[in-house]
């Protein structure tokens, strides 16, 4: 290492307090790292301020050395001061003994610098026979210098006083030899060699998402940055708007001109505060991903030890950024939507200025799935405010477009119901339907619609497609409340009626992503009026709730455990799914939440086509 690339190294191990190389260095919740003896030092009663984001860390209980070990800087720094003395910068010390003795010699077999008493001792021993030792002056003499590792500072139980060798993994930490026969008795531990890998996968596997959620958090950043632009925008328009009409005013009306201004201004204020205080939290977190994956990169290059000291803070670390990224509202908290709207007549108060809220999260209700062409259809539009509740006056920007597959373009009419409400109507004859409230389109906007060109009919006892004929109806299932269910293995469909035996709602068609089927066979209902489908074609079993909205999907073409194969038949009873599976010959059973239990059956029992269970609780196949 050259003398600049050495300083270069030092200057990024150098603790932002003292301005020397770390030592003991210490990271807080926030990530930052400082020495032991420095957060001691800038500790107030049992609080730290972050001297770099300035956030409050609690201290724990046992002082400041209890916050984790940065084991990432602390082998930097270990290895940065053996690179200086491989380069004779600074003095050497031996690494058997406690005297002062000079180093004479390195033996890179023991990754050891070695005193003259200390070199005899190890030329005699048997086991170092075959070392290669190394004077110190040929060692900085040479080019192709040994590999010099910091070494693994093992730490010692306070109990025993031994190196903390093994691991517990019933209790989740480290232990001596002494511990494991002591108080960890009959607990699941090994040493750490051994055990290590395993939790380094664990944590591997746990830290995965983190670049997806950076990711995700850039994405959230750009939004709200595209917002606060569009705010400023819309608010210099507003503004020229102001400036055309009043400038046509007399001069006793330029003080009412200048309110208006400020209004304008003042708004636009308080939505970029608003906004960039929803950046500064993203950020926040962001910062807090990128700091977690670059300590998880650390993680992957450290020693068994240093993966099992910091396994269990990543953990609680990673669950409480979790949650934190799950609370997150990712939608810029405010819109971007205002105007200036002016009187016709000139009386004293000449125009006003109305800004409008961010209604992101507005929805839209009674949308069906499918609708026959050329036939008038309404729904209605809840607007929520950005805390998600409902807005219980009227006066918003709603805007209602159909868009067909070829491009073409057209608007519905809305009626403002004055309650937060609207009611949109429109002829279908589209495929794409998007809404917008004050300038954003809501979640789940834009719809996709199927289109029919028929009036699908329905009767007790037949399902009529839109050639009059019959489909290939499969499973049947009735629902407690009268409600009742068939699939359509040739339409790749579901069809709900009513108890008076009116079709009420249609789902799903050919395809192998979620919600869709390929050749549906058997269909039940639980207590809770969620319908099962046996998707045959794709060897799984797929849940709706009673609108035929997708909840999850369990099974997957194979013969293990939680696999289907060419399943047919299905039931519910207390809380479990029963499939029959025609190829595999045998009964699979999940619980109503997709997790598997068992299975059982054999060839002797041949192909399953049905399952049912009787009111005696046997179990009845064919």
């Amino acid at each position: 290492m050259s003398a600049a690339e050495v300083k270069k190294a030092q200057n990024n191990l150098t603790c932002p307090v003292c301005y020397q190389l770390f030592k003991n260095p210490k990271y807080l919740p926030c990530y930052h790292s400082y020495c032991e003896g420095c957060l001691e030092k800038i500790q107030v009663q049992s609080k730290i301020i972050c001297p770099e984001c300035r956030n409050g860390a609690k201290v724990p209980p046992g002082g400041v050395r209890k916050f984790s070990t940065n084991f990432l800087i602390t082998r930097l720094v270990d290895d940065l001061i053996l690179k200086k003395n491989e380069a004779g910068e600074e003095i050497v010390k031996c690494d058997i003994c406690d005297k002062d003795h000079p180093v004479v010699s390195f033996c890179p077999d023991c990754n050891s610098f070695l005193c003259h008493d200390c070199n005899d001792s190890h030329n005699r021993q048997v086991d170092c026979h075959d070392h290669g030792v190394l004077p110190l002056a040929e060692l900085r003499s040479k080019k192709d210098t040994p590999a010099i590792q910091a070494k693994v500072k093992i730490p010692l139980c306070k109990e025993h006083d031994y190196e903390l060798k093994h691991y517990c993994e019933t209790c989740d930490e480290l232990v001596c030899v002494y511990c494991t026969m002591k108080d960890h008795s009959g607990h699941n531990h090994d040493t750490v060699k051994k055990i290590a890998d395993k939790h380094r996968s664990q944590l591997k596997e746990i830290t995965t998402p983190i670049e997806g959620m950076v990711q995700g958090l850039s994405g959230v950043h750009d939004n709200i940055n595209k917002m606060m632009k569009m705010i400023r925008e819309q608010g210099d328009e507003v503004n020229k708007q102001v400036d055309r009409h009043y400038d046509e005013l007399v001069e006793k009306l330029m003080k009412q001109k200048d309110q208006v201004k400020r209004q304008v201004c003042d708004t636009v204020s308080q939505k970029e505060k608003a906004l960039t205080i929803q950046l500064d939290e993203v950020d926040s977190t962001k910062d807090k991903f990128v700091s977690m994956n670059e300590l998880n990169d650390a993680l992957e290059k450290g020693s068994d030890l240093e993966i099992l000291s910091a396994k269990k803070q990543v953990i609680d670390d990673m669950q409480k950024l979790t949650e934190r990224y799950k609370k997150l509202n990712k939608s810029p908290v405010q819109s971007a939507t205002m105007e200036f709207i002016h009187n016709a007549d000139p009386i004293p108060q000449f125009g006003s200025f109305i800004t409008y809220a961010e209604c992101h999260d507005s929805e839209i209700t009674n949308l069906p799935q499918s609708i026959i062409v050329s036939k008038k259809v309404e729904v209605t539009i809840i607007t929520k405010d950005s805390n998600g509740d409902h807005c219980s006056t009227g006066g918003h920007k709603v805007f209602v477009r159909l868009k067909s597959f070829t491009g073409n373009v057209t608007v519905g009419e809305v009626r403002d119901n004055n309650d937060g409400s609207y009611v949109a109507s429109f002829v279908i004859g589209e495929a794409k339907l998007s809404v917008s409230v004050n300038g954003q389109e809501i979640n789940g906007s834009p719809y996709t619609i199927v289109v029919r060109d028929y009036q699908a009919l329905s009767f007790p006892n037949r399902i009529v497609d839109n050639n009059g004929s019959m489909g290939q109806p499969f499973g049947i299932a009735f629902s407690r409340d009268e409600v009742w269910a068939a699939t359509d293995r040739s339409n790749h469909c579901v069809y709900v009626f009513d108890g008076q035996d009116q079709m009420v709602r249609e789902f799903g068609n050919h395809g192998s992503i979620n919600g869709q089927f390929r050749g549906p066979r058997g269909i039940a209902f639980d207590n809770d009026n969620h319908l099962y489908v046996v998707d045959t074609g794709n060897h799984r079993v797929q849940k709706f709730d009673a609108y035929g909205k997708y909840l999850l999907q369990f099974g997957g073409c194979g013969s293990g455990d939680s696999q289907l194969k060419s399943p047919y038949g299905i039931t519910t009873h207390s809380g479990r799914v029963y499939v029959a599976e025609y190829s595999d010959h045998r009964i699979s059973v999940f619980q109503y939440n997709g997790d598997f239990c068992m299975t059982f059956g054999s060839d002797r029992i041949g192909g399953s086509y049905d399952v049912a269970v009787s009111v005696n609780n046997q179990l009845l196949k064919c």
